[in-house]
């Protein structure tokens, strides 16, 4: 029995020893202030997450966690020499994720720098007001956005979109992500475009759009707005359409080459 616990003991010591080396190995960033309801915010980040919801004040507030998914000094160190840049003004915000000093402090005389899995993930959680136009550069995040009444534009590499109660106009593009876009009121023009990714365009029954597609031969177009019809007549050299829809309305470009694109009624 003693000896028994001996070995509980000596476990709770080591659990208290990694405990605060593992807290070490993230840190969070916090800033906040007047913000025009009519403003813009720019976020270019590279992994990790990245929530966009809104309030009724007249403020932004953001908060960056930065993480790293490995242990030890040298995580420790990269989590430290990750920056988040944030120029913010009372009607502008530019965010940014910095990973020049992780760079450089891993490389070997500017050889040999760190592979992308090495680098920390950064996890924004941004308010801003519901009217702000937002747009994100991205590489691998997940990114989510609800309620802007403006214009969203994104520009991703190959991360998981997901755009929910937009009223206003939406810019996606993806290289091999995943998109779903979810539209309460479409105001203005709109482009969703991917090279070999999966998009998901929701707009709501019976709205009026010009429709103006482009879906090459070894991609996947389906659409709720009776539409199949001409594509099967086009399949062999791919899908160009422009139709108006439901007596037409705001141009909805769409454009795909090897992924997949779905128009679908909510």
């Amino acid at each position: 029995m003693t000896r028994w616990l001996r070995c509980i003991s000596f476990a709770a010591l080591i659990c208290l020893l990694i405990v605060p080396v593992i807290s070490q190995e993230s840190r969070e960033i916090h800033k906040s202030g007047p913000f025009g309801k009519d403003g813009k915010l720019f976020v270019e980040t590279y992994k990790g997450t990245l929530e966009v919801t809104t309030w009724d004040k007249a403020e932004i507030d953001i908060v960056a966690r930065i993480e790293s998914e490995e242990s030890g000094k040298r995580a420790r160190e990269d989590v430290e020499d990750t920056e988040v840049r944030v120029d913010l003004s009372s009607n502008s915000a530019r965010i940014k994720t910095d990973y020049d000093r992780v760079r450089h402090h891993n490389s070997f005389f500017g050889f040999f720098e760190s592979g992308s899995n090495e680098l920390p993930l950064v996890h924004y959680k941004i308010k801003v007001p519901a009217k702000v136009r937002v747009e994100v550069k991205d590489y691998k995040s997940s990114t989510i956005i609800s309620d802007i009444q403006s214009d969203v534009v994104i520009d991703s590499y190959k991360g998981d979109i997901e755009v929910s109660r937009l009223s206003g106009s939406v810019n996606v593009k993806t290289y091999k992500g995943r998109a779903r876009v979810d539209v309460a009121s479409l105001l203005g023009r709109s482009r969703v475009e991917t090279y070999k990714g999966e998009i998901d365009f929701r707009l709501p029954k019976g709205v009026g759009f010009e429709l103006d597609a482009e879906v090459g031969r070894d991609a996947r177009f389906s659409s709720d707005f009776g539409l199949e019809r001409e594509q099967s007549r086009n399949r062999r050299r791919g899908y160009d359409a422009r139709v108006a829809v439901n007596g037409g309305g705001p141009v909805v470009r769409l454009k795909c080459d090897k992924g997949t694109v779905r128009l679908l009624e909510r």
